[in-house]
């Protein structure tokens, strides 16, 4: 009884309940903060030889789980001949049924997960991870729709695996994830099949927006209050493919240019800037370009004619909604409407390929709201259309209280977005061609990117694989290089696809910094893509 008191004192506090996951034998703390993060919603707190996760968002109802200071502690063992999972302390474990969504869990059935070094398939640290899931999944009596795949691309697992079955048995991961990942994974593989491994791609940023989105985390900053350094900034970003660009021996296949929101830059300086960047003679043969023209009320007839001057025919003009009171609510300086003929005026300039991006569970959006810009979207027929989930990203004014709170009442409610985005866009001819995941989505849901047939774009697909590399131009960019058959062709499941290396080149994020440093950035980005080198 006395517990009891002590743990609804603490749920009225919304303080001191956590999880503490012991690690034992090894150090993978950060496939062990991936899960607690995922059942939590909080963000874990690495330690000494453990992980402390506040649990106060999944205490009510499982106050029994946990010690009488509010502890569930967990131990996490790998030894030479074991991996195991298990509740430390003696307490009372559900029995195997459904969780709250109705999802059956099974799962072995005492508070313990083990298996043999000799008899195990996965790496270790996905092992870890995949029992730490599977064990809080038993005793929580919560599932989540991807199982223990985060941070990871669900495409990559599906290349490792033979059967959508094996999807599901061995990560927990639900049927219709499994197969939605098996499904992207058939188009992933087909657009890849088009790019040489050893071709790169190339991506240039602008980091400013007309204003920030309250659910953004990018690095990209409002031009109004920048207007001083955007010319500075676009002859820094010139000055840095003047000096890359020709030192640079493999073929560039693709080029995008992205942001932030490039139209956001003044007429004379956007046309400045997309003719200095297609005046490299390594961009003449590219098969494709693409350039963001993601808000509507940065779009003009003017930038739209330097880009088909140029030769571009790829854009996207992202609305991320088309209800105007979510549009304001979000901070979006622009309505449907605006983004209605932004889209009549591109498309009768000729544009061939547009791409349009939504996002499931933005701040009261009802479903009905989210399915109704779907359909009008889908009316419209761009040849993409990227569906992306809400997440709690740390840098974003939209904090990560509002959108829990957004979680706790709509993970139902962004799961149905997601089903009805998925079900009508497939009956219209649409395919899943990319997908990825990110943290703190919420309900643990993908980013999917859907096309026409003839309308994927090859850049995102060798950007999000892993299994191509990428130069990346301004500030924050993160360039990779892929070192395709690099000696582990026989490794376990679990194993990039392959046996692929990657080592990853960072730019400095802040722009002023960046505009400073240019040369040494290029000099940076140079050496990285002349020798196999760690930076």
């Amino acid at each position: 009884r006395e517990g009891r008191v002590v743990m609804r004192e603490m749920t009225e506090l919304n303080t001191g309940a956590r999880i503490v996951v012991r690690l034992e034998g090894h150090a993978f703390y950060y496939p062990v903060s991936d899960v607690l993060r995922l059942f939590t919603g909080a963000i874990p707190r690495e330690e000494e030889g453990r992980v402390v996760c506040d649990a106060a968002s999944i205490l009510p109802g499982r106050e029994e789980l946990f010690s009488e200071d509010g502890v569930l502690t967990i131990l996490s063992r790998v030894s030479e001949e074991w991996v195991e999972t298990v509740v430390e302390e003696d307490r009372k474990v559900p029995e195997a049924g459904k969780d709250r969504d109705g999802e059956v869990i099974s799962i072995q059935s005492a508070p313990q997960i083990s298996i043999s070094r000799k008899d195990m398939d996965l790496p270790v640290n996905r092992e870890v991870k995949r029992q730490l899931y599977f064990l809080l999944s038993r005793i929580l009596k919560m599932s989540f729709p991807w199982g223990s795949l985060t941070g990871i691309r669900p495409t990559q697992v599906a290349r490792e695996l033979s059967s959508e079955e094996e999807m599901q048995e061995i990560y927990g991961v639900r049927s219709d994830k499994a197969h939605l990942a098996f499904l992207t994974k058939e188009r992933e593989d087909a657009v890849l099949s088009e790019t040489p491994s050893d071709a790169l791609h190339v991506y240039i940023g602008i980091p400013f927006c007309p204003s920030r989105c309250s659910y953004c985390s990018f690095i990209a900053q409002e031009a109004p209050r920048k207007t001083e350094i955007l010319p500075a900034y676009v002859d820094a970003v010139l000055m840095e493919l003047d000096l890359v660009l020709p030192k640079i021996t493999s073929k560039i296949e693709t080029l995008y240019v992205g942001g932030g929101t490039p139209t956001v830059l003044p007429e004379v300086l956007f046309e400045k800037f997309m003719r200095g960047v297609l005046s490299h003679p390594e961009f003449k043969e590219v098969k494709e370009i693409c350039v963001e023209a993601g808000r509507p009320d940065t779009i003009t007839e003017r930038k739209l004619a330097v880009l088909m001057e140029l030769g571009v025919r790829r854009i996207c003009i992202n609305p991320q909604t088309l209800c105007d009171a979510t549009l304001q609510r979000v901070g979006r300086k622009h309505s449907a409407k605006d983004f209605a003929d932004a889209f009549e005026m591109a498309r009768k300039m000729g544009f061939s390929v547009i791409n349009t991006d939504l996002i499931a569970g933005l701040p009261g959006e009802t479903t009905e709201e989210f399915c109704s810009s779907l359909m009008r979207i889908i009316k419209l027929r761009p040849e993409n259309v990227t569906v992306h989930a809400l997440s709690k990203k740390r840098r974003s004014s939209l904090s990560r209280k509002e959108v829990v709170r957004t979680e706790d009442h709509g993970t139902k409610r962004v799961e149905d977005m997601l089903s009805f985005s998925s079900q009508k866009l497939i009956e219209a001819g649409y395919k899943p061609y990319y997908m990825y995941k990110q943290k703190d989505t919420i309900g643990g849901h993908e980013n999917i990117g859907y096309c026409l047939d003839g309308g994927e774009c090859i850049y995102n697909v060798a950007m999000m694989s892993d299994l191509r590399s990428v130069l990346s131009f301004g500030a924050g960019g993160m360039s990779k290089r892929v070192f395709p058959n690099s000696g582990k062709e026989n490794s376990p499941k679990g194993t990039p696809a392959a046996g692929v290396r990657i080592e990853r080149c960072p730019c400095i994020k802040e722009p002023t910094q960046y505009i400073t440093d240019v040369e040494s950035m290029a000099e940076r980005k140079i050496r990285f893509f002349q020798g196999d080198v760690h930076l």
